[in-house]
């Protein structure tokens, strides 16, 4: 299995996970690179039938596209961008919209945007004047899309002929309720050494905390008002949390790391798929930062 054998050795690189940042009129996006060993052994194959039907019957998801097609997922979730010269292929997952907003005036305030009880902005339409629309299903398309890759790519034996190794890997789970959408994974002993180069027991990524904050924002249409925290100590210890109830990644083992190791991580109440992007997003911008650290 491809997570557990990083804990003990360099595997070629199978995937890269990376972050582009929403500019004027483009959403966020998260990128991720399929090495071309792993596409074309894999682009006929239309797997795990089973979840595939199970995913479309229980959050109503349409039609599923392999890795032959221009998008792989459910609903064109995972989009074909191109190819790298280092033999990658390119795709894309847009970061959708959850809260959206509609014609029809807010109900609450009487289309102000004022609530005349509280003497504050409308918390219904947070002062928009409109009634709001919340939406989770292109987000369950992304999750139940992802869970099938990366069981895909979890099992994929080969080893690819790719000159960079694996830097961590991540698995997640598209259920339903409060606490089914786990996310769990990897991380490779490159990028446990990095983790590891910060000094102190306490280093903050900013960089990570600013977009997680400002995805956040895009995801919900509102200021954040919330307390992120991306962080490691010693013994590349890291541990990233986003808003809700305790909700976060974490070492999945104790202290015991030590150079020339990976390590699992794991997590705690992951109650919807918004949190899995916003957790996602900082696992990207900490694969660039550390993939340009050690290009440097």
């Amino acid at each position: 299995m491809l997570g557990y054998q990083m804990n003990k050795e360099r595997v070629p690189c199978v995937y890269e996970i990376s972050y582009k940042k929403r500019k004027k009129g483009n959403p966020p996006c998260i990128v991720l690179r399929l090495h071309e060993d792993f596409v074309e052994t894999n682009k006929d194959l239309v797997p795990l039938d089973f979840f595939i039907k199970g995913f479309q019957k229980e959050h109503g998801l349409g039609e599923f596209s392999s890795l032959a097609k221009d998008s792989f997922g459910f609903d064109g979730a995972i989009k074909k961008k191109g190819r790298d010269s280092r033999g990658f292929i390119i795709y894309e997952i847009e970061i959708p919209v959850f809260q959206k907003e509609t014609s029809i005036l807010c109900e609450r305030c009487n289309g102000t945007g004022w609530d005349e009880d509280l003497d504050r902005k409308c918390l219904s339409c947070r002062g928009s004047k409109h009634e709001m629309f919340y939406d989770w299903k292109p987000f369950t398309a992304i999750s139940a899309s992802l869970q099938i890759l990366c069981m895909m790519m979890e099992v994929f034996e080969r080893r690819t002929s790719a000159k960079n190794y694996q830097l961590l890997t991540f698995q997640l789970s598209c259920g339903k309720g409060l606490g089914h959408f786990p996310i769990w994974g990897h991380y490779g002993m490159d990028f446990c050494n990095w983790l590891n180069s910060f000094e102190g027991s306490h280093y903050q990524f900013d960089e990570v905390l600013k977009e997680m904050e400002d995805v956040y924002s895009y995801i919900y249409n509102h200021e954040t008002g919330y307390d992120f925290q991306a962080y490691t100590g010693k013994k590349a210890w890291l541990v990233i949390s986003c808003p809700g109830d305790a909700c976060g990644i974490h070492p999945g083992d104790d202290y015991s790391w030590e150079p020339g190791r990976g390590r699992e991580f794991s997590c705690h109440n992951m109650d919807n798929p918004g949190q899995q992007i916003i957790l996602l997003v900082a696992l990207a911008v900490l694969s660039d930062m550390a993939r340009k650290n050690m290009k440097g």
